[in-house]
């Protein structure tokens, strides 16, 4: 089975398919005599107008310092992510007659998550609160569950007292501004014009001006398809020995081969170098020969791959990354580091973010071999979004990355998770049914005694996007020989 991996990552950059609704007013981005050139919204205003997300309030006005209706911002939802309701009428709120003008918009936010049916009522033509809005929009990004991370995450508002998580999380994501230093006045009607550059910053968000796609080749496996991809990490080199560590050089034959071609194609290659945590302790005797290793091959720069830190070996890695910035000032040091995980603690990624061009973050599993159908989710969601609401103020966004599993986990009954290539998983899909688990964002296919779990294009978006919604604008896969999706 034939895969090209980087060309199904570049096809999964589309975050948000827009719809641009039809404009019962005729109005243009730019001649609304209500929106003055130096308005701190104008420029949020003309995008969100232009891409048909909102429409004037008149044919000259928008409607500035107006409040935003709960049924205009289900509307404006709508368009955003183009969503479209196309099934039958049935009633969701007792106050949302059938043909109102925001009812199809809002039944559709509904079959979203968008909006939950809490009460019977939708209160349509009250203003959308502050806090409202904040919740509406999240869940319309399918975060409502993971806003529970952030309740106890540090705020500098001090009058969040109800759906704390919603703005919390919105904040960190730098959707949401306080209406000053400590007060985000969460009962507050929001105005047309705040709704507009939320949505602005958002789109922001998912549409990044530049993305980086790294790819792991090892020396042992055949040369792949390097398209797609700014970097290449070659993991040609280990570190070994206790009290005297050593560069261990572990040509293959499509190192030189790998170098040269991605190389002449502009792109970046740093030579990969791996160790086990034993080598911390004693690991900046080696720097030297990890730096001359990266001169005598012509790489641009280094990546360090220590498997499984403790968090107490956090110091060490520190200090072996800020030797080797000392010995290559002008290469580039790329760093693999175990992500923040809940209920324990977390070292100092500050100094580390601050030694490396890049942390690689690893993300790890979560497995529930005693479930109804085993589980093996490959960089949960939920963990991901922890790691980068615990990283958001150590480490700058754009030094950040994430490491994704490109190969597939099977278990047969009785016996333990092992790796899965593609063939296998076609093999599987042959056999059994393929789904996927909203709860995981992750995919997985069952046969009568096998289940395997896998990340495709649906996975791949959803991780993508929760990066992007936090800066985050690089990612990494762990092969280019193996699969992301069987479809």
């Amino acid at each position: 089975m034939k895969r090209n991996i980087l060309r199904r990552l570049t096809a999964c950059l589309c975050l948000c398919a827009l719809l641009c609704g039809g404009l019962t007013v005729p109005a243009k981005a730019a001649g609304f005599t209500d929106v003055t050139s130096g308005h701190w919204a104008a420029e949020a205003i003309s995008q969100c107008v232009s891409q048909g997300w909102f429409q004037g309030k008149s044919a000259n006005t928008f409607g500035v310092g107006q409040p935003m209706t709960r049924a205009a911002f289900a509307v404006v939802l709508s368009r955003f992510f183009g969503w479209q309701d196309q099934g039958a009428y049935y009633q969701v709120f007792s106050d949302v007659p059938q043909g109102a003008w925001y009812e199809p918009a809002l039944r559709a936010c509904y079959e979203h998550g968008a909006v939950t049916r809490q009460t019977d009522t939708f209160r349509p033509a009250d203003a959308i609160t502050r806090e409202e809005l904040a919740v509406m929009l999240l869940r319309a990004m399918g975060y409502g569950s993971m806003t529970g991370l952030f309740t106890e995450a540090a705020l500098p508002f001090r009058d969040v007292t109800t759906n704390r998580g919603y703005i919390a999380m919105a904040y960190e994501m730098g959707l949401v501004n306080g209406m000053s230093k400590t007060l985000f006045v969460p009962g507050r009607a929001a105005t047309r014009e705040q709704a507009a550059v939320v949505l602005s910053r958002l789109y922001g968000k998912l549409h990044p001006a530049s993305e980086e796609t790294m790819a792991i080749l090892r020396t042992d496996e055949a040369m792949p398809d390097l398209s797609g991809c700014q970097t290449v990490i070659l993991m040609a080199d280990s570190l070994t020995g206790g009290q005297k560590p050593q560069v261990s050089v572990n040509p293959g034959k499509t190192q030189a081969q790998a170098r040269t071609e991605a190389q002449a194609s502009g792109k970046t290659v740093l030579l990969g170098i791996s160790g086990q945590a034993s080598v911390l302790k004693n690991g900046t005797a080696a720097v030297q020969d990890m730096a001359q290793a990266v001169a005598d091959g012509g790489y641009d720069g280094l990546y360090l791959n220590i498997s499984q830190q403790a968090w107490t070996d956090g110091p060490l890695l520190t200090q072996l990354a800020q030797a080797l910035r000392a010995a290559m000032p002008e290469k580039k040091l790329y760093v693999a580091a175990d992500a923040p995980v809940s209920g324990q603690t977390a070292p100092d990624y500050t100094a580390l973010g601050q030694a490396a061009d890049k942390l690689v973050l690893r993300v790890a599993a979560y497995t529930d071999t005693a479930a109804e159908v085993p589980v093996y989710a490959m960089e949960p969601l939920e963990h991901i979004c922890y790691a980068l609401g615990v990283l958001t103020d150590q480490v700058p966004a754009r030094k950040l990355s994430l490491l994704l599993t490109a190969a597939g986990q099977a278990k047969k009954s009785g016996g333990k998770f092992t790796a899965a290539d593609a063939k296998i998983l076609e093999t599987l899909t042959g056999q059994g049914t393929a789904y996927y688990s909203d709860r995981y964002a992750c995919a997985y296919v069952e046969t009568k005694d096998t289940v395997a779990w896998y990340l495709d294009g649906r996975a791949l978006t959803a991780r993508r996007q929760l990066l992007n919604c936090f800066g985050v604008s690089s990612l990494c896969v762990s092969t280019l020989n193996g699969t992301l999706s069987v479809s």
